[in-house]
């Protein structure tokens, strides 16, 4: 009679410990970690436009980050002549910094009489 009593108690022990210690650690994961939530959902929210505007921008020097701003806020177009002067840089830091947006197809550079019309690239737009 012990010996079936036995057998009765390893069975409980999985079926009443296993999902009370899955449901504690759940819990504790959810306590520790609510912004894992709210991030999902937030980023759910913002058009799609605006989350591949968002990612560029955290990889981009300042200096990038000041022209695509200023482009951002002019429509998306602007002459490269208009950048550097409301930048403040230079004609030849202007150019360095838009030759490197442009190798990383983040920019477009179209010629323009004696500058050049630079427009955010098309995955950036739509």
């Amino acid at each position: 009679m012990g010996h079936g009593m036995n057998q009765q108690l390893y069975i409980w022990i999985p079926v009443l410990i296993v999902p009370t210690t899955f449901l504690i650690g759940l819990l504790a994961y959810l306590v520790l970690f609510p912004e894992i939530k709210e991030k999902s959902s937030t980023e759910k929210a913002l058009p799609r436009k605006q989350q591949s505007l968002e990612a560029v921008m955290r990889i981009l020097k300042d200096d990038e980050k000041k022209v695509i701003e200023l482009l951002v806020n002019a429509g998306g177009k602007m002459l490269q002549s208009d950048i550097s002067r409301k930048t403040g840089f230079t004609r030849v830091k202007t150019h360095r910094i838009l030759y490197r947006l442009s190798t990383r197809d983040i920019v477009n550079a179209k010629k323009y009489f004696n500058t050049y019309e630079i427009t955010l690239a098309d995955w950036l737009i739509k």
